[in-house]
């Protein structure tokens, strides 16, 4: 029987808010299905977990169908959730692994507490150079925004699709081929040059998808969020 291609579908979709407070670290999930069921890239933060759960629901998914949890990094905003999934197998690079050990007092993006409770789990397993992570599905090294980053490449029609997640966060990275907030900017800009010369769609880690054609965006889609503030038992948008 013939092997179905691996596919991939934007669960919840990133988002390059700002605040005075911050970013709002809104990260792009992915689900991909592979001849090896059901695996997540990357999980969000602990704010999304309502959301994810309910678009895993939505689709008939519950939390053990997850077979694998995949993250490109452990910044709080991408990692938060893996602690859901008591099936999956939890795969990290160990130049990530690595990464956090040296660099947990000094990128605020790691979570002391998550990071550290991620590294006592019996299901995480660490990878090390590039491989078919799934079936159909290669992990390509894209450091840069942290030490041991890595980002997902999978044909689907024919086209080259990149799932970057923070190697390319949002499209102005790519017209200004600057990536901001780099742990090693040289590195940085090395790994968008690098998706951006291989890929037809691009999945940001935190905008829409991009579609590409010679290095360059030729479509995108509008991100968009609704903010609303409950009080007295009513409703109000505040922002969108």
């Amino acid at each position: 029987m013939a092997k179905e291609p691996a596919c991939y579908e934007i669960l919840m979709s990133g988002f390059p808010g700002r605040t005075l407070r911050g970013f709002l670290g809104w990260s792009t999930i992915i689900l991909l299905k592979s001849d090896g069921g059901y695996s997540l890239f990357d999980t969000g933060a602990s704010g999304d977990r309502p959301g994810l759960m309910n678009a895993l629901g939505e689709r008939g998914i519950g939390p053990r169908d997850i077979r694998s949890v995949i993250l490109s990094h452990l910044h709080f905003d991408h990692m938060a959730n893996a602690e859901c999934f008591p099936e999956a197998e939890i795969v990290l690079h160990e130049r990530e692994f690595n990464y956090a050990q040296d660099h947990i007092n000094d990128d605020p993006a790691l979570s002391r507490f998550q990071v550290e409770g991620l590294f006592r789990s019996p299901r995480l397993t660490l990878v090390s150079g590039e491989l078919e992570v799934l079936p159909g599905v290669k992990m390509i090294c894209t450091p840069g925004h942290s030490g041991g980053h890595v980002s997902l490449v999978l044909t689907v029609e024919s086209k080259c699709i990149v799932l970057a997640q923070d190697a390319i966060k949002h499209r102005g990275e790519i017209e200004t081929s600057e990536p901001s907030g780099a742990f090693e900017a040289k590195a940085a800009r090395a790994s968008l040059r690098r998706i951006v010369d291989m890929a037809d769609v691009i999945v940001p880690g935190h905008d829409g998808p991009l579609l590409m054609s010679k290095g360059n965006i030729v479509a995108a889609s509008t991100p968009s969020a609704e903010i609303s503030l409950t009080l007295d038992g009513r409703r109000f948008v505040i922002g969108g």
